[in-house]
């Protein structure tokens, strides 16, 4: 009897263990419950479970602990209350109140502060949606995510664990050591520090001001590349273009289709296919259809080539604290209201303001042509011309009528401009003209003449008067007896077909420029798209 009493007590002992064990753990449908106290009861008309203090649930790989839950066995879904943690590798979720669904692995957090940490990141929103399955994490109202070197406010957020990727969308606003962000939606590798944008993006810091409407940023790296409509704007330069790249390591940056860059401080603007620039040697090359244009006062010059080369050259007695170089190679043709002509090749000298033009340089000034081996020019206040220098066989040409010309020869020519028009020309070396006399405005006789150095004088761009140093050897010829052969000049070439007759044949073809008000753009509305910025921050661009 005794040994049957042992007995029976061992397995009484036993069965009340076995019901203590059940009572802190239980497993229904792969998800797993441990507490200090459970009990099964009747709420809302379903039956339930209610588990109490360090409550565990398993599911999925994540671990949740509350101070307290409902599990609903029939249905699969738990509740969970105060101090909710969920935790999955390295994420964590913390709220006040979790629902959560096993048959779906999907559950919702909410609370005063709902909270999800993964390392050095912490977002901060109402409403917490996870799948523990998918390892994903989102939510619907305003959020907002903080590291060491970010803070990031959006509408909406979807972060994905495995990945180590954060999308955001809905006003999306980035605030950091790489200046500040608004753009519609927004993608983060955790991983690669990839930043990746979409929508019209706005990128400040304290030098520039940047603008696209898809993109990415390397923060590892420091390599970026805007696209569609993008511009880069520092104040005393601005750069515009469909596709940015800039490595900031290396100091490159690559422009292409409908490139522009803009320099305010020597108010020209450099139009092109596709852009270059080296930051270490400050060397740019623009190509592709390219065009150059330079406000000159009331005037505006535009400017063609094959190629630009600008060298960017420091310099610190001047405003920007640089001077530029430009170089047009190749097909050279320009126009301005005052001045046109064509050449092989330009340089342009900003910090002196010379123009250089080589290789059969032609320049024409109301009726007036100029030629010369090598052409120089002066530009003063505004940029307008003020003096030229002709070098090496200058002609200059004018014309009286269809057959008669004026021709004026010389080793050199100094050209003289007065608010862009030639007022005198002073002709040195071996100097000869061939000039028409009129009498009551019809012409009446030719002269010839020849000389070392001779002055030109011009009145509304027609010849004024002709001055020779010492006194020529000269030829007069009544109209009807001139003999064209004998009058005509060496090196006479009358090249008005090859003028440019307006703006329209200077800008390239396959440039997709449009015109107002004699400044080129492209088919975009800049200040359109700044009045688009959110009130408070209109200021930090204009």
């Amino acid at each position: 009897m005794r040994l049957f009493s042992h007995i029976l007590r061992f397995a009484f002992t036993a069965s009340l263990l076995a019901y203590c064990a059940f009572s802190y753990a239980q497993s229904e449908k792969g998800i797993s419950v441990s507490a200090e106290s459970m009990k099964s009861l009747i709420r809302d008309g379903q039956q339930m479970v209610r588990y109490l203090k360090n409550v565990n649930i398993l599911h999925q790989g994540a671990i949740m602990t509350c101070d307290s839950a409902y599990l609903n066995k029939k249905k699969g879904i738990i509740e969970a209350f105060n101090n909710v943690v969920v935790t999955k590798e390295d994420t964590k979720l913390y709220g006040d109140y979790l629902i959560y669904d096993e048959n779906v692995s999907s559950g919702k957090i909410t609370g005063k502060i709902v909270k999800l940490v993964q390392n050095d990141a912490s977002l901060v929103t109402d409403i917490i949606y996870f799948n523990t399955k998918l390892n994903s994490a989102y939510y619907l109202t305003s959020g907002t995510l903080t590291n060491k070197d970010n803070k990031l406010i959006s509408q909406r957020g979807y972060y994905y664990s495995k990945s180590k990727k954060y999308n955001f969308a809905g006003l999306v606003e980035m605030e950091g050591k790489d200046g500040r962000l608004y753009t519609d939606s927004l993608e983060y590798n955790t991983l690669d520090e990839n930043v990746y944008f979409f929508g019209p993006t706005r990128i400040y810091n304290k030098k520039n001001y940047i603008y696209c409407e898809k993109g990415w940023y390397n923060r590892k790296t420091n390599v970026s590349n805007f696209f569609k409509n993008a511009f880069i704007d520092n104040g005393s330069k601005k750069l515009y273009g469909q596709d940015i790249f800039y490595d900031k390591s290396k100091g490159f940056a690559k422009v292409v289709d409908n490139v522009a860059i803009v320099d305010t401080a020597n108010k020209l603007t450099v139009y092109g296919g596709k852009a270059t620039y080296c930051d270490s040697t400050k060397f740019a090359e623009v190509d592709l259809n390219p065009l150059m244009v330079m406000v000159s006062g009331n005037d505006t010059l535009f400017l063609k080539s094959e190629k630009f080369l600008v060298n960017s050259i420091p310099d610190n007695s001047l405003p920007d604290s640089l001077y530029r170089i430009i170089k047009a190679l190749g097909k050279v043709a320009f126009f301005k209201k005052d001045l046109q002509g064509h050449c092989d090749s330009l340089l342009y000298n900003t910090k002196d303001s010379t123009i250089s033009l080589f290789v059969e340089p032609v320049l024409w000034s109301d009726n007036n042509q100029i030629t010369a081996d090598f052409i120089k020019g002066y530009t003063g206040k505004g940029n307008k011309i003020r003096r030229m220098d002709f070098d090496g066989n200058a002609f200059s040409t004018s014309i009286e009528d269809s057959l008669n010309f004026n021709q004026i020869r010389g080793k050199s020519m100094i050209a003289s401009f007065t608010e862009g028009q030639l007022t005198k020309l002073d002709v040195k070396g071996n100097g000869q003209a061939v000039y028409y006399l009129r009498d009551e405005g019809i012409i009446a006789a030719a002269n010839k003449a020849e000389g070392t150095d001779l002055t030109v004088t011009f009145k509304n761009s027609k010849i004024s008067k002709i001055s020779f140093k010492i006194k020529p050897i000269s030829a007069f010829y009544p109209i009807k007896k001139v003999d064209y052969d004998e009058i005509t000049l060496k090196g006479f070439h009358w090249l008005e077909s090859s003028r440019p007759k307006s703006k329209f044949d200077i800008i390239p073809k396959g440039l997709d420029l449009i015109l107002t008000d004699e400044k080129p753009g492209f088919q975009r509305d800049l200040k359109k798209t700044l009045l688009t910025l959110p009130e408070d921050k209109k200021e930090l661009v204009e």
